[in-house]
């Protein structure tokens, strides 16, 4: 630029200010280089304070502790777990979400979901929405990176009652975890680029699991998923809805009222959070944490003994990863929430 500019001159004009020129170059220069050099330095800083680090243990610290009897092991990590709703399958190497949890108190609405990715969890969801015996029901399944595990879910909730509209905070439907009486027979297998991590079954209203310091990105993850639906009505009702939501005829099949949906890309509009901006920070954010984890307690091949690592050099860590899955601050919009639901219920009963 400064040549082009230099060219407009008469060559009187270049003579007279050639050593003026000369001098501001030097100076130019002078200062160019030092802000390229505070640019590396600041560079170098950045990936050496991001840098997954090894906790070193002291010079006479064994690492025998870690050892320990496996049960006594599960029996303490599961109690650290109960009041996050989470427990630990030391077979499957999977945490998954209790029975009777705070979570199944909160119900769900879609803004649980738009909030997800502000907190570091990545994840495909795939509400699908359907009506049988009067009833409103939500079936929808969830697959990502949740922080410092990857993992999948299935919830079941439903509702009688009208659409929540509060201006300027959320117009839709809140819906309710089912009853025990209500709950469904299901199961998923749990892949990645094919590949299977780990599976999960039961009669539940929220069927998870997570793999602890596998970093994976959505995409890559895929849910093979069976339910078993009360009858042929519920059935029909709720293959529909999956039509309606774009599943092809490849993509599910039926068998009574047995359903097989193989959840792979999501066909229903995502939370507007997700953004190729905000997935590229959360997951480099994930991704450093997960090698973190892995870096710490690379002397140790088994999860109990990974996590009684943590409790004793990084207690921080080790209590952060006890918040598996969706943390609780997801379910802060639910105390916005509270009065109107409550009105929904007045209405509900009438």
């Amino acid at each position: 630029m400064l040549l082009n500019q230099a060219e407009e001159f008469t060559l009187g004009q270049i003579t007279g200010t050639s050593s003026f020129l000369m001098i501001s170059l030097n100076i130019f220069g002078i200062i160019f280089g030092f802000l390229a050099v505070l640019i590396t330095i600041s560079i170098i800083i950045f990936f050496i304070i991001n840098k997954p680090r090894k906790v070193k243990k002291k010079a006479n610290e064994s690492s025998t502790y870690i050892k320990g009897n496996s049960t006594e092991q599960l029996n303490k990590l599961n109690k650290d777990l109960k009041p996050y709703g989470f427990a630990y399958d030391m077979y499957e190497d999977v945490f998954y979400s209790l029975m009777e949890c705070w979570q199944r108190d909160l119900g769900y609405c879609r803004l649980y979901d738009e909030t997800c990715a502000t907190l570091s969890m990545i994840i495909d969801c795939e509400p699908i929405h359907f009506e049988y015996n009067g009833i409103n029901w939500l079936i929808e399944f969830w697959k990502g990176q949740y922080g410092m595990t990857t993992g999948g879910e299935i919830g079941i909730y439903y509702t009688k009652g009208p659409n929540l509209n509060i201006p300027g905070f959320f117009n839709g439907t809140f819906y309710y975890s089912v009853s025990d009486e209500d709950r469904i027979n299901m199961a998923f297998a749990f892949r990645k680029d094919k590949d299977l991590l780990f599976t999960r079954n039961g009669y539940h209203w929220w069927l998870t699991g997570f793999k602890l310091g596998e970093f994976s990105k959505p995409s890559e993850l895929s849910m093979d998923i069976v339910l078993e639906l009360y009858d042929t009505n519920m059935c029909d009702a709720f293959v529909e809805a999956l039509k309606n939501a774009g599943y092809k005829n490849d993509e599910y099949s039926v068998s009574g009222r047995i359903v097989n949906i193989n959840f792979d890309k999501p066909h229903t509009a995502q939370p507007f959070t997700r953004t190729a901006f905000t997935d590229y920070i959360m997951e480099k954010n994930n991704q450093s944490l997960c090698s973190t984890y892995q870096n710490m307690t690379d002397e140790s091949n088994d999860t109990l003994d990974k996590l009684e690592i943590l409790r004793n050099r990084a207690p921080k860590m080790y209590y952060q990863i006890l918040n598996v899955g969706k943390s609780p601050q997801i379910f802060d919009s639910f105390r916005n929430l509270g009065g109107f639901i409550n009105k929904s219920d007045e209405k509900r009963e009438e």
